[in-house]
């Protein structure tokens, strides 16, 4: 390997799946060789040459339904799904007692108006919280939102993109989110969450985390730098292992701007999965239409299905 830049050599770390201080958690009764399979949910499969072609992107609700609803709430997620998402994007923080909640911000001061840190507070406390936005809703956790998509047949094709959020402490969170994610039920008419759920991480150290604690998992890149995001194409091309990371989930600015073809159809020439986020305009959804992405995340999904 040719150091091409330190964030190269990190990202090769990344695949080598261990840290000196951190041991894995394995999933029960999975071997080393399902492990390294590549994910088969059609939505998350990153070799995008071998699925049928697709007229139109992924629907992604960013947030839920954010343009109707408080964001990150289950109002605003049941509605999304309502409406035609087939995916919902969501951010993951940690509590001070180790719960993965769901909130965009690391601090409750814009949505809950509380001057404090998502990571100083214990559940009891959040739980008693309630959105600034009406209809006043509370603040979910992540096992809340894999309850409500495993409760109905009507749910079941319904995916999760988690963008774990990079100021979080990274082994912690990855941690209990691997224990969480293996201790969920899930009914047998149900694909398993590693058919339905996308890792989203903006970091070379969230990637090596998210290989060594939940394997079998697809991961996407969340980034708004086509260069940091070059990095981790050309390693995907060298080592010729799509399951690296299965999907680039892109700020649209980035994909527009200089250098925004040239990525564009460098990923899609190796058959990678293209995402763009946020998208809330007409004109701007019909450009990733024409463009062949794969998923545009929106904080409106319901022009997005027209």
């Amino acid at each position: 390997m040719d150091a091409e830049t330190p964030l190269l050599e990190n990202a090769m770390t990344a695949l080598g799946c261990s840290l000196e201080d951190d041991r894995p958690i394995s999933p029960p009764s999975t071997s080393l060789e399902k492990a390294r399979r590549v994910p088969k949910a059609q939505w998350a499969n990153p070799d995008r040459a071998k699925d049928a072609p697709r007229s139109n992107p992924i629907a992604i609700a960013h947030r839920g339904s954010k343009a109707k609803f408080p964001e990150n709430t289950m109002s605003a997620f049941i509605h999304a799904i309502g409406a035609g998402a087939q995916v919902i994007e969501t951010d993951l923080h940690l509590s001070r007692d180790g719960e993965i909640v769901l909130s965009h911000d690391a601090t409750l001061q814009r949505c809950f108006g509380v001057e404090k840190r998502v990571i100083d507070c214990d559940w009891q406390y959040l739980s008693s919280l309630r959105t600034i936005r009406e209809p006043f809703e509370p603040m979910p956790r992540l096992v809340d939102l894999l309850r409500y998509i495993s409760s109905a047949p009507e749910l079941k094709h319904v995916g999760l993109l988690l963008d774990i959020k990079a100021y979080n402490p990274a082994q912690k969170i990855m941690r209990a989110l691997a224990d969480l994610l293996y201790s969920t039920a899930i009914p047998p008419e149900h694909k398993p969450w590693n058919e339905r759920i996308i890792l989203g991480c903006w970091t070379a150290k969230y990637l090596s985390l998210s290989h060594t604690h939940l394997p079998t998992y697809p991961v996407s890149l969340i980034s708004f730098s086509l260069p940091y995001a070059r990095q981790f194409l050309r390693l995907r091309l060298r080592l010729r292992a799509p399951h690296v990371i299965s999907i680039f989930n892109l700020k649209l600015e980035a994909l527009m701007g200089p250098g925004g073809a040239r990525f564009l159809a460098d990923a899609q020439a190796a058959g990678q999965r293209v995402f763009a986020w946020t998208v809330n305009e007409e004109p701007l959804m019909r450009w990733c239409v024409r463009h062949g992405l794969d998923g545009v995340v929106t904080d409106d999904v319901e022009l997005l299905r027209r």
